[in-house]
């Protein structure tokens, strides 16, 4: 690892600034309609809730679990092993890829889940790079990673297009030992 002793600053400060955006959607409910992607949002105008769709989750307790798992996880690694540009370029670059897919595969939605792929093509970049992991185990990830990727893709799912580009970005990043 190349960043032994680093705190992820970037990883909890996106994380807690969801989780404050999440929680109010429950006291306040209007917060999800308000910064959810939908069709109309371009029409109008309102191209920032295209970031904004990522703070807010409406799809419930399982959603958010998993969302900010993976948040926590992939975002911690990024951020320590590929740096901080790397980590912003596949979360923004990655989430609006799936965000733009979203208009035409599923036009009303909201979560971070496309960012944090983002992230997760990113890691798996990675770990494709990782010269000193037998040929087998520095494979499966990536290859299920960008596979599935395309199977996404073909099945018209959001996350397939954040997967590859925030592949695509982690290539970017300091080649691993």
């Amino acid at each position: 690892m190349r960043a032994a002793g680093r705190f992820p600053w970037l990883t909890v400060s996106v994380f807690v600034l969801t989780t404050l955006v999440t929680a109010a959607q429950f006291a306040w409910p209007g917060v999800v309609p308000a910064l959810r992607r939908q069709p109309s949002m371009v029409a109008d105008g309102e191209a920032w809730r295209f970031v904004t769709a990522w703070l807010v989750h409406d799809e419930g307790a399982r959603q958010i679990v998993f969302n900010f798992t993976a948040l926590a996880i992939a975002g911690t690694f990024v951020e320590l092993v590929l740096g901080r540009w790397i980590w912003v370029a596949a979360y923004v670059i990655g989430g609006l890829s799936g965000e733009i897919a979203g208009i035409f595969w599923q036009p009303i939605g909201a979560g971070n889940s496309v960012a944090v792929c983002g992230l997760i093509g990113a890691l798996a970049s990675w770990q494709a790079r990782r010269r000193a992991v037998p040929v087998l185990a520095r494979f499966i990830f990536p290859l299920a990673c960008f596979g599935g990727g395309l199977v996404l893709i073909a099945n018209r799912d959001i996350h397939g297009p954040p997967l590859l580009v925030g592949g695509a970005i982690g290539l970017l990043g300091k080649a691993p030992q």
